[in-house]
């Protein structure tokens, strides 16, 4: 039996099932859940695009069991980190301190509704992320002290602990959870040894626990973006067939195994491309691309990778216009939003609020729900006076169209300093088109001329971006306008 055989006759064992109700498998390219292609009918999506069976849409939600051990002496509103764009960086809530339990019993209660929009899985990492965007890449090493793991690689019992109860919560509601070890900056915290001794120990020992569990509804991606940064040499391009190959030997192929490439970057030697055929499924990163170039990175892979296996998105942005490029390509894609660190914006910066607080989390959820034909979340009330103005110019609420219209966005700036990134327009809740720079025509056209749009009742959306960061974070405005085509 080859490898793979191997994994998909494990996965499904009702053994392995015996406490768990989530099984998650790969059948060929697909991803499947108790033996159902994701996004089936079986699986409770009758009227899912069927662009997305098979396939897993997720949310990166890496600080989950987030903690820092410098706390309070480092990250508390007493005691904060510097920034050189955002000023000072705190975890406190605006009511009391940071508290990891706090944070994690709030995600855990976040997650029915996430589930009922139609997203599958959550990526988490033993070592967080990059968590204010002014901290990001400023510093070799992270200010803040978030590891699952010692100097030595032990797992520390606290981590272990919050996320067996992320996996126990995802098991139960049928979800896959994507369980990260090492992120770049952060790694730096288990010390450099001979032969990477240490970050093979903590290899070992999260692959044990994870096998131990009861529960397979478990992804494992090795390093976040291995193709950026890492001082060990087992987390480089040139070292992490190693790695793989370790920890599909633990799990003993019971668990799949992979590590995510950031986007555009294809493997660069002998033993990454031979990572690449090794790894069970395959995960990418396609932050700040457009559209178009999403469409090219996954098909790069592909060649690159081969058809036999899944393709994953787990990390992007907030942008649904490269949502709707993944799934066009029979991909899962990762909803990547950072946030402001204000306990309402984002998923990334704590304090976090994991509900669907602002308008950049609700487009994200409504598209997810409108794609697996799942009931869309209430859009939340969210008001910011700094946020882009939009009016339109050639169209009126109930407006009848005929033959060709100029009709163009135009959006204020309130904000000098993060400029306005990009608007979208999506007619009748579906993504329609977009311009990164003014002036903002509708379907890119001085003249719309609406023939891809049937005669009759329409409602265009316009979704204009602006920059609250120097790489990641966004917040957005949102105008709807009913109007109707006549022919």
């Amino acid at each position: 039996m080859n490898p793979r055989s191997l994994i998909l006759f494990l996965l499904l064992s009702p053994l392995l099932n015996a406490q768990g109700r989530t099984v998650v498998g790969i059948r060929g390219p697909q991803f499947t859940i108790n033996g159902n292609p994701t996004y089936s009918a079986q699986e409770g999506f009758p009227s899912a695009d069927p662009n997305l069976e098979g396939t897993l849409l997720n949310v990166r939600v890496v600080q989950a069991i987030f903690d820092d051990e410098n706390y309070p002496n480092g990250g508390s509103r007493m005691h904060p980190y510097t920034s050189n764009t955002l000023g000072p960086v705190f975890w406190d809530y605006p009511d009391g301190p940071w508290d990891p339990e706090r944070n994690l019993r709030e995600f855990l209660v976040a997650l029915p509704e996430w589930r009922r929009e139609g997203v599958l899985a959550v990526t988490v990492n033993l070592q967080g992320g990059g968590p204010a965007d002014g901290n990001y890449g400023e510093k070799e090493e992270q200010p803040q002290l978030n590891s699952g793991f010692d100097s030595h690689g032990n797992l520390k019992p606290a981590y272990a602990a919050r996320l067996q109860r992320v996996i126990e919560e995802t098991d139960r509601l049928g979800m896959v959870v994507i369980v990260g070890f090492f992120y770049s900056g952060s790694e730096e915290r288990i010390e450099l040894s001979p032969g990477d001794s240490y970050v093979r120990e903590a290899i070992k020992q999260a692959c044990t626990f994870l096998k131990n569990l009861s529960h397979r509804n478990v992804l494992i991606e090795i390093n976040n973006e291995t193709s950026s940064g890492y001082k060990h040499p087992l987390l480089r391009p040139q070292g992490i067939v190693d790695a793989l190959l370790l920890a599909q030997a633990t799990v003993q192929h019971q668990i799949p195994v992979s590590m995510s490439w950031s986007g555009g970057i294809t493997p660069c030697s002998l033993d990454a491309d031979a990572a690449i055929r090794a790894a069970d499924y395959i995960l990418l990163h396609t932050n700040g691309q457009k559209p178009e170039t999403v469409h090219e990175t996954i098909q790069a892979m592909r060649r690159c990778a081969g058809y036999d296996r899944p393709v994953m998105i787990n990390e992007d942005g907030v942008s649904t216009f490269n949502l709707e490029s993944a799934v066009q390509e029979h991909v899962g894609w990762g909803y990547y939003d950072n946030g402001l660190g204000n306990y309402f914006d984002g998923f990334q910066d704590p304090p976090i609020n994991w509900g669907i607080s602002s308008n950049v989390k609700w487009v994200f959820f409504e598209q997810v729900a409108r794609l697996t034909g799942s009931p869309a979340p209430a859009q939340p009330k969210y008001a910011d006076s700094s946020l882009p103005g939009i009016t339109v110019f050639g169209l009126k609420p109930g407006q009848a169209l005929s033959g060709r219209n100029w009709i163009e966005a135009i959006v204020t700036d309130h904000e000098p300093r993060w400029p306005i990134k990009r608007v979208e327009f999506f007619i009748d809740d579906k993504a329609y088109s977009y311009r990164l720079n003014a002036p903002y025509y509708l379907g890119g056209q001085e003249w719309w001329d609406a023939l891809d749009v049937s005669a009759g009742p329409h409602t265009l959306r316009v979704v204009a971006y602006d920059m609250r960061g120097p790489r990641f974070t966004e917040t957005c405005s949102i105008l709807e306008i009913p109007f109707s085509i006549e022919r």
